[in-house]
């Protein structure tokens, strides 16, 4: 099954990352996707409606190729409705080639609360806190902006390191060099939350 389709190693990376978020409930099924730059100009994308519909139970074919103007080059159905956030990013970050939205568990705590998450472990201790950017209504030109205004300023980092930020009332988005870091960072940022949290019940 998807013999013809171009990319395969990535498509295959992206399969597994995309089960073990809804497993490990790094998503829920109100939402989440990833984009993979896979070429120049060229990227990887979720499908729509990848969490609510089919709870991240899909299969290679269904990520769809696109180019930055959002023109599906390879695969059926509709890409991700968040795809304009994940665009801004890879297309203006040389170091970010891989970028997953969740709404992990831990992480939407303060994602309800709109807060930023404290980095108080040794594994995010480099990158420091992970900030919210304001509340901005999803699927909009506006949460896209807003995204890529907090990389932007702080570009020294994002293009070095993979990093975070708190979506309010929404959820995270993490960055990463390949798809690999990209899902280490929502794990660390996942950890941060989960300790922020339990840390004054010790």
């Amino acid at each position: 099954m998807g013999n013809h389709l171009s990319y395969i190693k990535e498509r295959t990376e992206m399969l597994e990352i995309v089960h073990h978020m809804f497993d490990r409930r790094l998503t829920n099924a109100a939402g989440g996707n990833i984009a993979v730059q896979v070429d120049d100009g060229k990227l990887l994308v979720s499908p729509s409606m990848m969490s609510e519909d089919h709870r991240c139970n899909i299969a290679v074919e269904d990520f769809l190729l696109i180019d930055f103007d959002k023109n599906i080059l390879e695969g059926e159905g509709n890409i991700s409705r968040e795809s304009d956030m994940h665009i801004g990013l890879l297309k203006n970050f040389a170091y970010i080639r891989a970028c997953i939205h969740a709404h992990p568990q831990y992480c939407m705590v303060y994602a309800s609360q709109s807060k930023p998450i404290p980095s108080v472990t040794e594994a995010t201790m480099q990158k420091g806190d992970c900030g919210a950017i304001p509340y901005t209504r999803a699927y909009t030109p506006e949460l896209a902006q807003n995204i890529y205004k907090y990389f932007d300023g702080m570009r020294d980092k994002s293009e070095q390191m993979p990093l975070g930020v708190v979506i309010p009332l929404h959820g995270v988005l993490c960055t990463g060099s390949n798809l690999t870091t990209a899902y280490c960072m929502l794990e660390r940022l996942e950890t941060d939350a989960m300790c922020g949290i339990f840390k004054n019940l010790i």
